[in-house]
């Protein structure tokens, strides 16, 4: 059995190159991590109306998102009953039912099963049809028009899941009385590395911007540090529980268009009314956020997006990214936040660019024989943490990797049960 203990050291806060670089523990993830947790499958706005639909996956599972005939989003199993092929082959839209391209049996979009063709004359009628509906994923729950579903039907409800993360989700979703949507076209790409690589980045390492993204700086398009001046009140990294993690700081937004500059002043009025004093005055700061295992969202520069780190084997992920908008937003805003996640987070995107090369070197690094056996060191900042009365979580300034380990310490509780 393997030793979870010994490859992530809650004393000497290290984490071993197997957690990365072992295809055995990579299969075991599929059950121990994706089976149990609250995975991100989409938002409200992209299921409106019943028919509505998107295909996503939940780990390797992939699955149907759809608004039924009462107004409920259930989320299914994309895979026929009778041999397992996709039954829907498209990222999004509108049906009536969903036809496997095999041998036509057919499915609502309550996953009942509606059609078998011959089913008189080669069943004889002893198909049974009300038992072999789509497979239904147990538990499907929202906060704020993102859409969770876990695979565990047994698990804690999303509430208690996100803990102390949902106060910060809160800065971004809940700051307009409008509430959020995704904008049509998700931005989907491949790239090499773990999945783990991505998701632990995004749930606390601000350490890296000021090296790695360097460049930017350089060339007058991006602050020149990524930590802000305020520490402990405007500039902070959150440890939460069950291995969420949150990086807050506030920097220049440097010339933003007039009508950006106007929503921004305009949403931070409006936020007032909807979220406490703190929350408040934290509004249109940078966030950056990771829901464990694989969800992040990141407001910076004037636009947010959201995205989804698919796992696809031991060092293949498939990054799926789209713009968040509030509702209300005036059209100018939008189109310039759309603009502004193409040029920055997209696949061609200037600050993912650097991201995904280091992500892919690290693999190839780490795999080695004799590299592999020595740990890394995830002890910045431990022990320095603290308790704020007026947020939740440990609070530590950037830069600091009490989030990143907090993301392996639960990893590792998940694996060893």
């Amino acid at each position: 059995m393997t030793n979870y203990s010994h490859l992530v050291n809650l004393k000497d806060r290290t984490v071993s190159p197997e957690v990365f670089t072992n295809p055995d523990i990579y299969l075991i993830e599929q059950e121990k991590i994706f089976r149990r947790c609250w995975i991100f499958v989409g938002h409200e706005s992209q299921v409106r109306e019943p028919g509505a639909f998107l295909t996503t996956t939940i780990g390797e599972e992939p699955v149907i998102v759809v608004k039924d005939h009462d107004g409920k989003v259930k989320v299914f199993f994309n895979s026929c009953r009778h041999r397992g092929v996709k039954v829907c082959r498209i990222d999004h839209g509108k049906a009536k039912v969903f036809q496997c391209p095999y041998h036509g049996w057919s499915y609502g979009i309550d996953g009942s099963l509606v059609g078998v063709p011959q089913q008189k004359t080669a069943y004889h009628g002893d198909l049974d049809k009300t038992q072999w509906g789509l497979i239904k994923v147990p538990r499907v729950e929202s906060f704020h028009g993102l859409i969770f579903a876990c695979l565990d039907d047994k698990a804690v409800s999303l509430e208690e899941y996100l803990g102390d993360i949902a106060w910060y989700l809160e800065l971004i979703l809940r700051r307009s009385k409008g509430g959020t949507k995704l904008l049509q076209g998700c931005h989907r790409w491949r790239v090499k590395g773990n999945w783990k690589l991505a998701a632990e980045q995004f749930a606390g390492d601000n350490y890296h911007a000021d090296v790695l993204h360097k460049s930017l700086s350089l060339i007058g398009l991006a602050p020149s540090e990524f930590r802000g001046g305020i520490p402990w009140e405007t500039d902070f990294q959150v440890k939460s529980s069950n291995g969420h993690g949150w990086i807050n700081f506030k920097s220049p937004d440097g010339p933003l268009p007039p009508a950006v500059e106007e929503w921004i002043r305009h949403s931070r009025e409006e936020s007032k009314e909807r979220l406490t004093a703190t929350q408040a005055g934290l509004v249109h700061t940078t966030h950056v956020g990771g829901v464990f295992p694989n969800f992040a969202i990141l407001s910076f520069m004037g636009f947010t997006f959201v995205r989804v780190w698919h796992p696809r084997g031991l060092n293949d992920l498939d990054v799926h990214s789209w713009a968040l908008a509030d509702e209300d937003a005036p059209d100018e805003v939008v189109a310039f936040l759309s603009t502004m996640l193409i040029l920055n987070f997209s696949s061609s995107g200037i600050f993912e660019q650097d991201d995904v090369t280091v992500w892919g070197d690290m693999m190839s690094t780490l795999q080695g024989t004799v590299r592999r056996r020595f740990p890394l060191n995830y002890q910045m900042g431990a022990g320095h943490e603290r308790r704020l009365s007026d947020r939740p979580g440990l609070i530590h300034p950037p830069s600091t990797e009490i989030g990143i380990f907090g993301f392996h310490e639960f990893w590792r509780s998940l694996m060893s049960r």
